[in-house]
């Protein structure tokens, strides 16, 4: 009789843990359709969809649907990219920018840009990404276990000398300063449908992979010994997590400069909602970061006056670094046991 109330518990309990996740899931979905709408229909101009004259339609599809494409897939990747660097670094408070991959790619970016190669932005982005996150893993290693706090530590040095080589070259190259910083603040303004597409390309074909290693992804959540234990090939998993998330990365700051802090408030929202296990965190980082930058490039295009911009890297650094801040004061006990 115990055991029936009991089992009838436990199914109730079950029950409301899934309404309250499909009622999450739910309002996201939603939320992210409206943030597409209200970012397609405002701006510098507003849209009027049922009275489109021929200046309007070419706002629409040539500036505003590419830019708020971009702008959602931009997102998307970063909050994924966000997403492996904490299976990697297993530290909730692992991103591009804290581990220094965003900052040591732009460094890759810029050089290119001044030595007048546009085309290499991509490339040089992305090796300096693996550079950077190769040194910070290597750096935060001691016997095999990652220590989260010195992880943190080796990120800011790392973005520090990457932040003096960018102000190096910006000395040197005073006729690129202006491009330069203007990139730096991060931004959509150079939206193309062709950028577009190489970012759907590179998130599709990393959906893939994560999907069939999603529960290679949950094994490493626990510790090494566990991992392993299970037949999982953990040093393998990480050098393919982080190249992912350096190609993430890289594809983004070259389209979009540095955006601050995406990847790691989205994916640190989705777990205090309760969702742990790597399909649900991998498929709703990417609706989540998605409606996260549709709302910030919208903020960014709409606070100020006479049409001008905000850049979104301001935005979105400001909400990162306050979100960080508050992160660290309430998990200063659990990080300091770990190191």
């Amino acid at each position: 009789m115990h055991g029936s109330k009991f089992n009838a518990y436990a199914f109730q309990g079950q029950l409301g843990i899934m309404r309250r996740e499909t009622l999450i899931v739910g309002t996201l979905v939603v939320v992210f359709f409206l943030s597409l709408v209200l970012a397609i229909r405002y701006g510098a101009v507003a849209i009027d969809f049922a009275h489109l004259d021929k200046i309007e339609k070419n706002i629409l599809f040539q500036v505003r649907i590419p830019r708020v494409a971009l702008a959602a897939l931009v997102g998307a990747a970063l909050s994924l990219s966000g997403l492996l660097f904490q299976y990697v670094m297993q530290n909730p408070l692992a991103d591009a920018f804290t581990t220094g991959a965003a900052a040591s790619s732009a460094l890759g970016a810029v050089a290119a840009l001044v030595l007048g190669a546009e085309a290499l932005v991509l490339p040089s982005g992305l090796c300096g990404a693996m550079v950077g996150l190769f040194t910070v893993f290597r750096v935060a290693s001691f016997r095999g276990r990652l220590l989260p706090v010195t992880m943190l530590l080796a990120g800011i040095v790392v973005s520090t000398f990457a932040s003096a080589a960018i102000s190096l070259l910006k000395f040197l190259h005073e006729d690129s300063v202006a491009s330069i910083v203007f990139w730096l603040m991060g931004g959509f303004q150079n939206a193309s449908y062709g950028r577009v597409g190489l970012l759907v390309l590179v998130i599709g074909g990393t959906l893939i992979f994560l999907w069939k290693r999603r529960l290679a992804l949950d094994l490493a959540a626990f510790d090494d010994a566990t991992a392993v234990s299970s037949g999982l090939s953990i040093d393998r998993l990480r050098r393919e997590l982080l190249f992912l998330g350096a190609l993430l990365t890289s594809v983004s700051v070259a389209f979009s400069g540095i955006i601050g802090f995406v990847g790691l408030i989205v994916p640190h929202i989705l777990r205090l909602c309760g969702f742990y296990r790597a399909e649900h965190l991998i498929a709703l980082s990417l609706l989540f970061g998605s409606t996260f930058m549709l709302l910030a490039d919208l903020a960014a295009r709409s606070i100020l006056p006479g049409g001008e911009e905000l850049p979104v890297g301001v935005l979105t650094s400001s909400l990162g670094g306050l979100f960080f801040l508050y992160l660290l004061i309430h998990r200063k006990r659990q990080l300091y046991e770990m190191d």
